[in-house]
């Protein structure tokens, strides 16, 4: 467990000014995002020598999250994984399987806190259960410096591996189609399964609506009922992020039913587009393999690339639920302290600990914290400043970076296809409400919950991502134009310009 240590901000300043940072953005409290960056900073043996991250940094303010890798850690861990392509076959899925274990325990123990009742437990045995489910998770997501490590610092590298290929095979055009074939994924993400199950619902729906009756008689019958209430035991947890835990309820799956049947989809054809789109993807991948006949280096790497895709989902969906368990156990400690929940999301694991051993916060610190905040961790430090002392902080490391003028700018194709429409810059889940058709959907980077918005986008377009990221993802199985990995859009483009998008080539530029 990583320690406070006073002035660590101070002695690294300069560095932290020096190095360069890969920026994500996320809706996120400290507590919860606190887990995946101690895991990151963890060595251990199943991630081989040098597979840790080193130091990160975090500007919380009011609810939202700015978190920093550092790129040169990046760049060592994909290192890692250039050199196994080249030498070892199936690497990614034999590392995988060092975590198995360690995931099914985590399952098991969420089992054991929905039969515990809580409130009955001492305050001490409640620090200890919540100490004991906060190990279990951590030991499950040490992967994540891999994970993110590799994701996010090799799409650049992989992108220019198949161009080399395709000068040799002398192809000239459809390189960012080629591109995005051939890193699509191959396994149905976990958000797409739960769409599945609740349509699979609705054919039942729609076979009783056939016989002459009612939608509401139906949505309330007996099965239906039944079935759409295993679902939300299934799925209640599936809207959750890094900050809120959103307990999705037997009337929001209802009314999910009832939306289906109101917009008159094709429920049998959109199960059978999502269904179908793992298995085409890789249909379309073994007949470019086929034909490109990648050598071992290449072929590894994709491989790679495609099993971390189908990693990085089963980690976001053990950190969805530890969002929800964490939110049972740590309301029912502060409640024993006189802490709510939002304020306990401030703490530290090792801060939440501290509680039972008699520190004690104060709500103007936790409010501060939530208002503001600068986290810097190193090794096995870290410091928090919050306030005015986190704004000096801040100023002295972003000033002197204008991107006023530019009205043109690249970045990595993940999904081809061109569309032209205002900008809406969605800064935070909270926001994707304002997206509507045909606007061009901005972002540091996508997350699950920002789905509805994403469904209405003519096109994607975001700060940072790699080729497995969410928005890559996400906008393969919608069909749209992507573009990733631009570094900028978020601080050059500003809502309602008008722009084009030109994913087949990789750019954006500000039209007038």
């Amino acid at each position: 467990m990583i320690k406070t240590k006073e002035n660590l901000i101070k002695d690294n300043r300069a560095a932290i000014k020096r190095k360069e940072w890969y920026n994500q953005r996320f809706d996120a409290c400290l507590n919860f995002c606190w887990m995946i960056s101690e895991a990151e900073l963890l060595a251990e043996i199943r991630k081989m020598k040098g597979g840790n991250f080193t130091s990160h940094f975090g500007i919380f303010k009011d609810h939202r999250l700015d978190w920093y890798i550092d790129q040169a850690d990046m760049a060592r861990i994909t290192k890692l994984f250039l050199n196994k392509a080249r030498t070892e076959n199936d690497f990614s899925r034999k590392l995988i399987s060092r975590w198995s274990a360690d995931n099914e325990k985590f399952f098991r123990f969420l089992k054991v806190v929905d039969r515990t009742k809580l409130g009955e437990l001492e305050t001490a045995a409640l620090a200890k259960f919540f100490e004991r489910f906060s190990d279990i998770y951590l030991k499950t997501i040490t992967s994540s410096s891999l994970i993110d490590g590799f994701a996010l610092g090799s799409d650049e590298i992989i992108q220019a591996e198949v161009n080399r290929l395709l000068d040799r095979r002398r192809i000239k055009t459809g390189r960012g189609e080629i591109f995005s074939i051939l890193t699509a994924p191959v396994h149905q993400s976990f958000i797409n399964q739960a769409e599945i199950d609740l349509l699979k619902i609705g054919t039942k729906v729609a076979a009783r609506l056939k016989a002459g009756r009612e939608l509401k008689s139906v949505l309330n019958s007996p099965e239906i009922k039944r079935l759409v209430s295993r679902h939300q035991a299934r799925y209640f947890w599936t809207k959750n992020n890094y900050h809120d835990n959103h307990i999705l309820t037997f009337r929001h799956f209802q009314q999910e039913l009832r939306g289906l049947f109101k917009s008159r989809l094709n429920i049998q054809k959109e199960i059978k587009k999502i269904q179908g789109t793992p298995g085409q993807n890789k249909l379309k991948k073994q007949k470019l393999f086929r034909k490109l006949k990648p050598g071992r280096y290449l072929a590894n790497l994709l491989r790679i690339s495609e099993d971390f895709t189908y990693w990085q989902d089963e980690r976001k969906k053990r950190t969805f639920l530890y969002t929800h368990y964490a939110s049972l156990l740590i309301k029912e400690l502060g409640r024993r302290f006189g802490y709510d929940l939002e304020q306990m999301k401030y703490l530290t694991r090792a801060e939440i600990g501290e509680l039972a051993r008699g520190r004690r916060f104060s709500a103007a610190e936790l409010a501060g914290r939530a208002k503001l905040m600068f986290v810097y961790q190193k090794g096995a430090d870290y410091e928090i400043k919050f306030g005015l002392a986190a704004q000096k902080i801040i100023d002295d490391i972003f000033k002197n970076r204008d991107h006023s003028g530019i009205d043109d700018f690249r970045g990595l194709t993940a999904s081809t296809g061109k569309a032209r429409g205002p900008v809406k810059l969605v800064m935070s889940a909270k926001e994707v409400g304002k997206v509507q058709a045909g606007d061009i959907l901005v972002a540091v980077m996508t997350r699950p919950d920002y789905i509805v918005g994403l469904k209405k986008a003519a096109a994607i377009v975001t700060d940072e991502g790699g080729i497995t990221c969410h928005a890559a993802i996400i906008s393969r199985e919608l069909g749209i134009p992507c573009i990733i990995g631009t570094k900028i859009a978020t601080k050059v483009l500003k809502d309602g310009d008008m722009v084009e998008v030109n994913a087949n080539h990789g750019w954006i530029k500000r039209v007038k």
